[in-house]
């Protein structure tokens, strides 16, 4: 009796294992092998180097944002990924830090909607994403759509916010482009609405960078002055880095009246 009980049960073993290798081999065949990785990775290395040519070298005019799946290709696999590490992507670290389960979020500037899916979305109930480009909306809801996400082409400076009040304003890599009248502005329009915990985070280039800048900021300092007037609470940093054969510094910002949420996104001394 015992020994026909152990015969059916290794029986079914070695059919579960053999149906398994079936899987293993099918699945291989189809999907898988090295040197099928290493055409697929060439091909679209040629498509995302196309991509940026055409876009950046040979168009009459740059567009007004970076297409992330670019820079996300070269950074994981393409030939510049020595010369492209993750310090691009840091502000969408830096800012995922900070958000809190249920937060609604307004993200201005959006561009192409990677940092605002791929960083911002994940614990947000709701998220307004801005931008005034409409080629940018268009590969925002093309690419980086999700049920949390309304993207809006608006104009964030003379049109309303779609929403009263948020928990979290993003404003990344814009404050350059604008007047010193018009960001001081913005800053009014932002407090007003943020709740009464919430926070403003966001990135900016420090130096003389960009042809298309309206303002220039050198220090961590030429920040804190501009957002020293609206909150009480303020924490800047810059990380130096090299991209492209370029040393760039990028000031990121955490601003508040409520300190509360910042306490929360520290590192614990031990």
């Amino acid at each position: 009796m015992l020994k026909s009980v152990l015969k059916k049960l290794l029986g079914r073993k070695q059919g579960k294992h053999k149906l398994r290798r079936l899987f293993y081999y099918v699945d291989y065949l189809i999907g898988g092998g090295e040197i099928r990785e290493f055409v697929l990775v060439k091909l679209l290395e040629q498509h995302y180097n196309s991509k940026f040519r055409r876009q950046w070298l040979w168009s009459e005019e740059p567009p007004h944002f970076f297409d992330q799946r670019i820079g996300f290709f070269w950074f994981a696999f393409g030939e510049r990924s020595p010369n492209y590490g993750p310090y691009s992507f840091y502000r969408g670290f830096f800012s995922s830090e900070i958000i809190r389960e249920g937060d609604q979020l307004l993200d201005i500037g959006c561009g192409d909607g990677f940092f605002t899916k791929r960083f911002l979305a994940a614990r947000c109930t709701n998220i307004d994403a801005l931008d005034i480009d409409p080629s940018a909306i268009k590969a925002a809801k093309s690419y980086n759509s999700a049920p949390n996400i309304t993207y809006y082409l608006l104009d964030a400076v003379n049109q309303p916010f779609p929403e009263e009040s948020y928990d979290v304003v993003v404003w990344d890599g814009d404050i350059g482009h604008f007047s010193a009248d018009t960001t001081n502005y913005m800053l009014q329009k932002i407090l007003q609405h943020l709740s009464h915990d919430g926070i403003f985070i966001g990135s900016e280039s420090l130096g003389i960078e960009g042809s298309d800048h309206l303002q220039f900021f050198h220090s961590l300092n030429d920040l804190y002055v501009i957002f020293r007037p609206y909150f009480s609470h303020i924490e800047l940093r810059c990380e130096t880095y090299n991209i492209g054969g370029v040393t760039r510094k990028e000031a990121y910002w955490r601003c508040t009246n409520e300190p509360k949420r910042l306490q929360g996104c520290h590192w614990k001394e031990f």
